[in-house]
């Protein structure tokens, strides 16, 4: 057989154009639809994911049930963005509103994952980026995989400034105010030296695999930050402050939306999540969402209620700060936050490895064979460069509510713009003339999720940027070094 018929019949096999461009999956194809994945894991027939091309064969899998794919939406959706969850309370006038505004925000969030999940089958994505690329095209991907980076980034940093913040709180309750003055427990040294010891060497690992068995752990761990605020406000002996119950404006109850956008964003996520279900139908998601959001939503809005009726007008963006780290509850609170952390960082900088890895390629239209072989170095490169570019950040910002309004704005665009974009061009796709009633809805469904997310998108922006342009910028507790 020539090389020629074993490139034809290869491509036949996986579906790839092998002697044209190996990473872009056929327009006409779909692409296989079981795989083993975790997090924010790309198609495991990619290079460029860190794993060799395999067959159909080598990588379909049995896949997961839809109450274990629940458990690691959890684990994606439920993260650092509950310890803002509570100032976020007092902002937008008390836990009624917020509740409210919350649950309002859920319900759309529930139908962007079905959206993006129904939009997935169309080509068989297995990725939120190839779910674009197989609507809009390659164009519109990289957008998308520039905004990904930008997210993936900010979050990373968020990260770290919440590593810190545990770091302050317990050795200011152990050593007293006057710890900074020893160099071994300043911020710089703390932060730097155990996010070297811990979450660097998790950074370069080629394949995600061996994060698999964290969601669980991860989730328990939140679990318990849970239950500490909650123990915390009924047993904690702390005066609080003003506590609101309607809003200074009525403007303010926008200020919740950033933090609940970022708390939720797990889309992007989701369609590897969906890709790995052993039954993958919209249907049998649908369990799996539902599920997910309600333990989020009832942990998010338990947890924030008690953590701001603790604290009132005096809780800070970072509401573990406020507690006493002396006491031994508290103390295993911080732990089980800063192992989250620890575990969820890898999972994030994979991501923005992964993606930028697939920009560079893609602009520098560098050879296949070229690409296997320069991958280590990339990888290297690349992960060290986010590591780096975080970790300084990270000690220049305050808080993490400054990091979260930027956030929340971007999540917007995950969470809302893209689903709403991909289901109007689906539909229009299956129905152009619009004959039927189910597609007239979708289209309007599709424009309304556009429309909600551009307007949360550029409101929440201004808002974020008028705050700290006018030196009213979200305030933390402030470091005592």
């Amino acid at each position: 057989m020539s090389v020629k018929d074993k490139s034809s019949d290869v491509e036949c096999k996986i579906g790839f154009n092998i002697t044209n461009d190996i990473f872009l999956p056929k327009e006409t194809e779909p692409l296989l639809k079981k795989y083993s994945l975790e997090g924010f894991s790309h198609d495991l027939n990619r290079n460029r994911c860190g794993t060799k091309l395999q067959t159909k064969t080598q990588t379909e899998k049995t896949g997961t049930s839809w109450y274990a794919a629940s458990i690691m939406v959890i684990n994606v959706a439920l993260g650092a963005g509950l310890l803002n969850f509570p100032q976020a309370y007092d902002r937008a006038g008390g836990v009624f509103v917020a509740i409210c505004v919350q649950a309002i925000l859920v319900a759309l969030v529930i139908s962007a994952l079905l959206t993006l999940a129904y939009c997935s089958d169309v080509n068989g994505s297995t990725t939120y980026q190839e779910v674009v690329r197989s609507i809009y095209g390659e164009r519109t991907r990289r957008i998308c995989s520039v905004l990904i980076i930008f997210f993936g980034f900010g979050a990373s940093v968020t990260f770290v400034i919440v590593i810190g913040d545990q770091f302050d709180t317990v050795l200011s309750s152990l050593y007293g105010r006057n710890f900074c003055h020893y160099w071994y427990m300043r911020r710089e040294f703390t932060v730097v030296a155990s996010s070297t010891c811990i979450i660097l060497p998790l950074a370069f690992p080629k394949r995600i695999d061996f994060l698999k068995y964290s969601s669980s752990f991860g989730v328990l761990a939140m679990l318990y930050v849970i239950f500490l605020m909650i123990y915390e406000y009924f047993v904690g002996n702390y005066t609080p402050g003003l506590v609101k119950t309607s809003p200074t404006v009525w403007t303010d109850v926008f200020q919740v939306v950033p933090t609940i956008c970022f708390g939720y964003q797990c889309h992007m996520s989701s369609v590897p999540i969906y890709s790995c279900l052993a039954d993958r139908r919209v249907s049998n998601f649908l369990r799996t969402v539902l599920v997910a959001m309600s333990m989020c939503m009832l942990a998010y809005s338990v947890a924030s209620s008690a953590g701001y009726l603790t604290f009132g007008s005096h809780v800070t963006s970072d509401i573990l700060e406020s507690y006493n780290a002396k006491d031994p509850v508290v103390m295993i609170g911080i732990a089980a936050l800063g192992a989250k952390i620890y575990t969820i960082y890898p999972v994030v900088l994979f991501c923005g490895r992964t993606a930028i890895d697939d920009l560079y390629v893609q602009i520098r239209g560098i050879p296949p064979e070229v690409v296997v072989e320069s991958e280590r170095c990339r990888r290297i490169i690349i992960a060290l460069s986010w590591f780096i570019c975080s970790l300084t950040l990270s000690l220049l910002i305050p808080n993490i509510g400054t990091v979260i309004e930027f956030m929340g704005s971007l999540a917007a665009v995950f969470i809302f713009v893209f689903p709403g974009l991909c289901l109007f061009k689906v539909t229009l796709k299956k129905d152009p003339d619009l004959s039927y009633f189910k597609s007239r809805f979708l289209v309007i469904w599709a424009m309304f999720l556009l429309a909600v997310g551009t307007c949360i998108f550029f409101l929440v922006l201004m808002q974020a940027l008028i705050r700290n342009m006018s030196g009213q910028a979200i305030t933390g507790k402030p470091h005592i070094c």
